[in-house]
């Protein structure tokens, strides 16, 4: 945008404001969400002022393992994060700087690797289970889903392996502080905010590229104890695939060739599951129907995981999109600013 406003910042150490020497030394802050990845921030402080005169900053108030949250807002700052530091990465010159890095508690699901098996629990009760080993509450929403026979956790992290069962039925992660939140995507729900083009946006780019494979989904399989195949197809999906258009990225796509693909899922066993996979996978390939990015001027609802409606565009590109990522940066220079991906899957 074109105009800028200042905006501000808070942050907590160990739910602690921090000294005014260090909170008057920290020239930028940042906190980047992402759909299914562990929130990122940074900020970075001045040791040395620009006159070249030492900073009352003592680096070693800051630790590996603190606590720290995060407010940016316009008028009224909103946390944005509440994580712990990962990383102090000092920068010793004439205008000497450090910066303090780190991730929300989603992050702790990347330590180390295991091998575990979960028996007659349906996906929501896996991820109850590894969120609790970790030391995490968690937040499953959406029904409980299909009962599974078996699940392999075969030497992976808790986070890969969380991630290969949200692909499996259309799932995601995010945090709500520090609570993990697994659910259904929530693409294509109800937005939260209506962004007008060029009131509210000045420059947005955006990519329509037709799919190229899973207007039609089946997945297969083989029970060994019936001795029989198995398999399931997907080829419609809900409403909400138009986002709020007449037509899916599938249906624009009808002039060409057909986009059917097949599966092989040999460990599953169950033709509910198989479903549930075929569904998931016509979702997936769908989702990079339409992409673009954006900034604004500072906003802190503008998170990944939440549905805005554009406008001021055209018929083809009004509508729902869900952003996928942003990034909040508040700087001494610029202010507060808020960029942003989004998608759509429907026209």
């Amino acid at each position: 945008m074109s105009d800028v406003q200042t905006g501000g910042f808070r942050i907590l150490k160990n739910r602690q404001a921090l000294s005014g020497a260090v909170a008057a030394a920290i020239s930028s802050v940042s906190v980047q969400h992402e759909i299914n990845l562990p929130t990122m921030f940074s900020f970075t402080l001045n040791i040395v002022s620009p006159t070249g005169a030492w900073q009352d900053v003592n680096l070693d108030a800051f630790a590996p393992g603190d606590a720290i949250s995060i407010w940016l807002g316009i008028d009224q700052p909103t946390q944005l994060v509440n994580g712990e530091i990962t990383a102090i990465e000092p920068h010793f010159s004439q205008y000497s700087s450090a910066t303090i890095r780190g991730f929300d508690r989603m992050y702790r699901l990347r330590f180390g690797t295991r091998t575990r098996t979960y028996q007659q629990a349906s996906d929501n009760d896996i991820a109850a289970q590894v969120a609790s080993a970790a030391g995490l509450t968690i937040r499953a929403q959406g029904r409980a889903g299909i009962v599974n026979d078996y699940v392999l956790q075969n030497n992976q992290s808790d986070y890969d392996f969380l991630m290969s069962r949200c692909a499996q039925i259309n799932h995601e992660l995010l945090m709500d502080d520090t609570t993990l939140v697994f659910r259904p995507s929530a693409e294509g729900g109800s937005p939260v905010r209506t962004l007008n083009f060029p009131a509210d946006v000045d420059d947005l780019e955006l990519a329509l590229r037709l799919p190229t494979l899973g207007k039609q989904v089946t997945v297969s399989s083989y029970d060994i104890v019936s001795n029989q195949a198995l398999s399931a197809t997907a080829a419609s999906g809900t409403a909400k695939d138009r986002m709020g258009g007449t037509e899916t990225g599938y249906q624009a796509a009808d002039g060409f060739p057909d986009s059917a693909v097949r599966y092989e899922r040999p460990n599953i066993n169950s033709p509910e599951a198989l479903q549930a996979v075929a569904a998931a996978q016509y979702q997936r390939n769908l989702a990079g129907f339409i992409e673009g990015r954006t900034s604004v001027l500072g906003d802190a609802s503008l998170v990944a995981g939440i549905n805005v409606r554009l406008t001021g565009l055209s018929q083809r590109f009004n509508g729902i999109y869900y952003v996928t990522s942003s990034t909040h940066t508040y700087d001494v220079e610029d202010g507060y600013q808020t960029e942003f991906t989004l998608r759509r899957t429907g026209i």
